[in-house]
């Protein structure tokens, strides 16, 4: 398995959502994680989170925005990874 394919399924493997604040958290705590890959991790992260896809009108559009930039940068990222990220993301953007 290649770092892109362990990274999406780190970020995949997060099932807690009743405490969305623990996503990336949990996810950088994952087994068989490397220094690489969990710097990919983070960067990925600061992606889903970035200002530019959440300072829009409505909430709607910065999640649209925020997924369509994961999809663009990342494109081996799988759905449930990017689903994932931009729902955390939309937590900490409420």
């Amino acid at each position: 398995m290649n770092s892109n394919q362990q990274v999406s399924e780190a970020l995949e493997q997060f099932s807690e959502w009743a405490m969305p604040w623990a996503y990336v958290r949990e996810t950088l705590a994952a087994k068989g994680l490397t220094v690489q890959n969990t710097a990919l991790v983070e960067e990925v992260w600061q992606e889903a989170n970035s200002s530019t896809h959440w300072i829009q009108p409505s909430f709607e559009t910065g999640v649209g925005v925020a997924r369509a930039a994961l999809k663009t940068r990342y494109s081996w990222l799988s759905e449930v990874a990017i689903n994932n990220l931009v729902r955390g993301a939309s937590y900490m953007w409420k």
